[in-house]
């Protein structure tokens, strides 16, 4: 789409282009009937008279159409093309050049009638052209405007879903005295940090997403000393891959809420983390899942309906996800692409 500044510059260099040539025309077609300087000036007047039709009508008359009002258009239009084509013979009257303007003034008038009507005809044409891409443009800022709102709204439904339920899971352990509240809180507190102040950022470094999950992970180790199957894993991170912020963190977060690898020893939470040749991430978590809990049962909830659209906005049709539960184990299965620091 052109920017509305260079449309602007090319309708004025049109414009320009557009009355030197009928300068030209109109002094070049009297050099037959008198001297150079006197067909210029001629040339000139006639060029002047013209753009008296082309510009009301663009700027005052046209918006009149626009708005509906058709029968007041009409009728401005037909008296202002009259006196422009009026004017343009009396200035043929000024320069006489041997015609008998007495015997032909009405045939003269209605041949500049034609001339100045197919002019601001094609100012009309290109007046609507100006319209329809002043419209584009700004239908793309609402679209832009709408997918930055929609977005925002996505990341603040997220980021307290998180937030309550882990203050949730420390508030139950500080009811008990438990000394390990303290270290949760700290672990909470860097989680937050990066929530406010990169949350909101369209890039974060991979690392720090990946530090966000490891706190969420060992929050929830904490629940149970005696689990060792919450782990995490990666492989060709590099500190200047980045990626759009929470992506991982809430999926993680996903996984922990439904999880039952608090209660029962043999759950687990395994959260796999792989940048492959081109930059891809590839992201696998897989947990187990009580009895109670089943995909038919809504596992993903508005969570991971959210994720869902957070991902199309942010990388359109870039990226895989699959998602399956297996018996008491669910699995999620993430590719995208990564940038990098510049």
């Amino acid at each position: 789409m052109i920017r509305a500044s260079t449309f602007k510059l090319y309708s004025i260099l049109g414009q320009v282009g557009i009355w030197t040539i009928l300068l030209l025309i109109f002094s070049v077609e009297e050099m037959d009937y008198s001297d150079p300087g006197v067909s210029l000036a001629y040339g000139l007047c006639k060029t002047l008279v013209w753009p008296l039709a082309v510009y009301p009508h663009y700027y005052l008359l046209l918006p009149m159409l626009q708005a509906g009002r058709t029968w007041l258009y009409l009728s401005l239009t037909a008296l202002l093309l009259f006196l422009t084509a009026s004017l343009s013979v009396v200035v043929d009257q000024i320069f006489p050049f041997g015609y008998d303007f007495d015997l032909y003034f009405w045939g003269d008038v209605l041949y500049y009638l034609l001339l100045v009507g197919l002019i601001t005809a094609v100012s009309s044409l290109y007046y609507f052209v100006e319209v329809w891409q002043s419209n584009q443009e700004r239908a793309f800022k609402l679209r832009q405007q709408k997918l930055e709102a929609e977005l925002n709204f996505l990341k603040s439904q997220i980021n307290p879903h998180f937030l309550f339920n882990t203050l949730n899971n420390i508030y139950s352990y500080v009811q008990m005295g438990n000394a390990k509240a303290s270290e949760m809180l700290e672990r909470l507190s860097s989680i937050l940090r990066f929530m406010v102040y990169e949350g909101s950022a369209d890039l974060v470094s991979l690392q720090q997403e990946l530090e966000a999950v490891e706190n969420l992970l060992e929050i929830n180790k904490m629940k149970n000393s005696k689990q060792a199957n919450i782990v995490l894993q990666t492989k060709g991170v590099k500190g200047y891959h980045l990626i759009a912020p929470l992506i991982i963190v809430n999926f993680v977060e996903n996984a922990c809420k439904h999880s039952d690898a608090i209660n029962n020893p043999a759950g687990f939470i395994q959260v796999e983390v792989q940048v492959r040749a081109g930059d891809l991430c590839a992201l696998k978590i897989a947990n187990s899942v009580g009895a109670k809990k089943s995909r038919n049962n809504d596992y993903g909830g508005l969570g991971l309906e959210n994720m869902m659209k957070r991902l199309e906005l942010q990388y359109g049709s870039n990226f895989q996800l699959e998602q399956k539960q297996v018996g008491n184990s669910y699995e999620v299965n993430l590719e995208l692409p990564l940038a990098r620091k510049v």
